[in-house]
């Protein structure tokens, strides 16, 4: 329920700014970027706080970003009331051996067809802050800018199965973490070139915060030698992630 809200008042602020284009001398942006993961987030490891209790490495590889930029100009020339929504994907570096934490304490595989899907990790930052914009001619200018907010961190599930026959026993075999979203306090600042006013070329940094990794694990066991089947869930708790991260990218002017 907390993250429904959330959502409603970004959209709603969005659609506020948005409308303010309309009356006054506002701007609004498509931003299309490179995820650089920053810090213990991109560290190289094959210990990922994702799938091992001990461990605080996010395991991160380079991933995309799309986002919106809305600028409502103030009486302060080149200053901007600046509001932004993120949605950041990053899926798991090489490194990270999914399968050999996912198949420890699971029943013998040997001979079955297995399928491992990693984990990944989306983030959508919400951030108001501020753009102070130089143009030095009509075609070229500068821009730096900053903003505070909240970021909410979803994980996507990663899932292992083990099925097929074996001396005459067929097996069925799953497992499933799912990962319970986070909200958490994120800042960014950055800057970059403005081209004919229309176009943005720009680095920013964001924080996105810290947060525990937590969620539940579904399994399941079906063995032709039994007429049962086993499901279980259990609820997990690992150690806190820090997510921080380097954006490159281009940005669109469409107002």
């Amino acid at each position: 329920m907390k993250m429904k809200k959330l959502f409603l008042a970004a959209f709603m602020a969005a659609a506020l700014m948005c409308g303010n284009t309309l009356f006054a001398q506002s701007s609004s942006y498509l931003n299309l970027g490179l995820n650089i993961p920053q810090g213990t987030f991109g560290s190289k490891t094959n210990s990922c706080a994702l799938l091992d209790p001990t461990s605080t490495q996010g395991g991160a590889n380079l991933g995309a970003n799309l986002g919106f930029k809305f600028i409502t100009n103030t009486k302060a020339k080149g200053l901007g009331i600046m509001f932004t929504v993120d949605g950041m994907y990053n899926g798991l570096q090489n490194e990270v051996k999914v399968d050999e934490y996912m198949h420890t304490g699971i029943p013998e595989i040997a001979g079955l067809d297995t399928k491992t899907k990693n984990p990944s990790y989306i983030n959508v930052p919400i951030l108001l802050g501020l753009n102070y914009t130089f143009n030095f001619t009509n075609m070229i200018g500068l821009y730096v800018e900053g903003g505070a907010g909240v970021n909410a961190r979803f994980i996507l599930p990663c899932k292992f199965s083990a099925n097929g026959s074996v001396l005459g026993i067929t097996t069925d075999y799953s497992l499933v973490n799912h990962y319970t979203p986070k909200a958490s306090f994120a800042f960014e600042f950055g800057g970059g070139i403005l081209i004919s006013k229309a176009i943005t070329l720009g680095v920013n940094y964001y924080n996105l915060g810290t947060a525990t990794v937590s969620g539940h694990t579904d399994s399941y066991l079906k063995v032709s030698t039994s007429n049962q089947s086993i499901s279980n869930s259990t609820d997990f708790e690992l150690k806190d992630l820090s997510t921080s991260m380097l954006v490159v990218r281009l940005g669109i002017r469409l107002m």
